[in-house]
């Protein structure tokens, strides 16, 4: 796959909670949701003359793309990135550590993973809060089943995914 052609994934991190506001998830999270709603809100009848109800939880799904997401702005989180793509160290200037950035956006799952995740990082205490009252964090992933026929889930990227609680769900695309 050539560095410049689109990724085969379409990453969307799911949040269920007990009673969470879903514009509080939102707002740390820093993505904006294709679905939500919050716990005690009237559920939509799916059959005539079938009784409403209310949703017994609150439910958030964001897709998540490189484009969603803000440059890096963080010389530690850019220096990181640049020595996953680039090999260079902390003396890479803000452009390159910046360009190195956009580049990983767009080379494999692997590197997409990585870097959203390591974004992610940054609202752990957040996350923590989620599971700590009761809710859950999952992070779906629906792929080409041709494209990605070898994808391995590397201990690098498992370790993020353990240290932040967020699970995650493959889906293959035929």
């Amino acid at each position: 796959m050539s560095a410049s052609a689109p990724v085969p994934i379409q990453l969307s991190l799911r949040v269920r909670h007990p009673s969470m506001d879903p514009e509080h998830i939102s707002a740390a999270l820093e993505l904006e949701p294709e679905h939500c709603f919050r716990a005690g809100d009237s559920r939509n009848a799916r059959a005539a003359g079938r009784p409403s109800g209310q949703h017994t939880q609150s439910y958030w799904l964001a897709p998540v793309s490189a484009e969603s997401w803000a440059d890096a702005i963080e010389p530690e989180f850019l220096a990181t990135i640049a020595e996953r793509q680039l090999g260079r160290t902390l003396g890479a200037s803000a452009e390159d550590l910046q360009a190195a950035t956009r580049n990983l956006r767009s080379r494999s799952v692997e590197s997409i993973l990585l870097h959203f995740l390591q974004r992610l990082s940054s609202r752990q205490a957040f996350l923590q809060r989620i599971h700590s009252e009761g809710g859950d964090v999952t992070l779906l992933m629906l792929l080409e089943r041709e494209s990605v026929a070898d994808f391995t889930l590397p201990v690098s990227i498992a370790r993020l995914l353990a240290n932040l609680g967020v699970g995650v769900e493959f889906k293959f695309d035929s």
